[in-house]
């Protein structure tokens, strides 16, 4: 954690995560400190490598875009090699996360296409160039996704986690090409003025600041957060892949509220694939993260059947819309 991280920081940081597009004055309002302080200490913290980066939360869904995930692992291959083929899917125009982990799997890409047979197509590609060094492979098609605030960040006076949240079952729509230009430049760059956006896509802020709010009613944009490296604070990630057996709707809601609660989980999804269900979580320690683990075994004993896990290493990219802004 940097040194001199405080107090303060963390109740930016914790308002960022709530809703990041908010101006200084407004965060500064809240942590009783003005807009000029507010803004340096954002400044900071970026320079630092706390916050890398704004991003919007996109309802993809929504507009027919689908989730899916590619688990890697290899044999012989070295750092070096796994850092090329890392490099070769972060410069995909489809991909949407890039990870080198340890544990269970190597390599974790997420993709965000229109269809199946798209992802296949990619997928195929990518096994048949790196065929010598994949061992083993997994897929996942992400069903239900959410985004919580960080536990770690909170006032333990205020415990209240907020969470958003897309699933497949989303009624579909269409959007007009600015919308589209608007959605690949938040992506990636959530606190950008709308005066910015305007001169970007040669229109005005007034109609820039229309249809954002209309992408926001609508339910397409869903909120706005800081992009925080975990390392920075002194954090692991992690990811818990759970084997579930085929419990009532009632039991599983039941576990989806439970570990929707739970200290340091980020991104709770239920998937269709290898396995059942993925949880993401930013810990203080592995040991932490083995409690979680034989706590959610304990609590659901008849739920869980079995279980993976990995410790992200390396990100190399983390694009929340298809052709995001850079």
């Amino acid at each position: 954690m940097p040194l001199n991280f405080d107090t303060k920081d963390q109740k930016i940081l914790s308002e960022l995560d709530v809703r990041a597009r908010r101006s200084n004055s407004q965060i500064g309002k809240a942590v009783r400190l003005s807009k000029e302080v507010v803004k340096y200490r954002i400044d900071r913290l970026m320079d630092e490598g706390v916050i890398l980066r704004f991003h919007t939360v996109i309802n993809y869904f929504k507009l027919g875009i689908v989730k899916y995930k590619l688990y890697l692992r290899f044999t012989n291959a070295n750092q070096a090699k796994i850092e090329d083929i890392a490099q070769y899917f972060r410069d995909h125009e489809l991909t949407e996360w890039v990870a080198i982990t340890t544990g269970r799997w190597d390599l974790i890409v997420g993709f965000l296409v229109r269809n199946a047979n798209e992802f296949d197509d990619e997928m195929q590609q990518a096994l048949n160039r790196f065929s010598a060094v994949v061992q083993e492979k997994a897929v996942t098609t992400t069903l239900y996704l959410a985004h919580q605030s960080r536990t770690f960040l909170k006032d333990k006076k205020d415990p209240a986690i907020q969470t958003v949240y897309h699933t497949t079952k989303d009624p579909q729509l269409k959007i007009h090409e600015m919308d589209e230009k608007i959605l690949r430049i938040l992506a990636n760059h959530g606190r950008m003025p709308v005066t910015e956006i305007a001169q970007k896509i040669k229109t005005t802020a007034r109609i820039v600041q229309y249809r954002i709010k209309e992408l926001e009613r609508k339910g397409v944009i869903l909120a706005y957060k800081a992009h925080l490296d975990p390392k920075a604070l002194g954090n692991i990630f992690c990811k818990l892949m759970l084997f579930l057996s085929n419990p009532p709707k009632e039991k599983l809601n039941r576990f989806i509220t439970y570990v929707s609660t739970v200290q340091g989980a980020v991104w709770p999804q239920k998937v269709i694939g290898n396995w059942d269900f993925e949880i993401d979580f930013e810990l203080e320690s592995y040991d932490a993260f083995q409690n979680i683990i034989l706590n959610l075994k304990e609590q659901f004993p008849d739920l869980i059947r079995n279980h993976e896990f990995c410790i992200v290493s390396k990100e190399f990219k983390l694009d929340l819309y298809p052709h995001a802004l850079h």
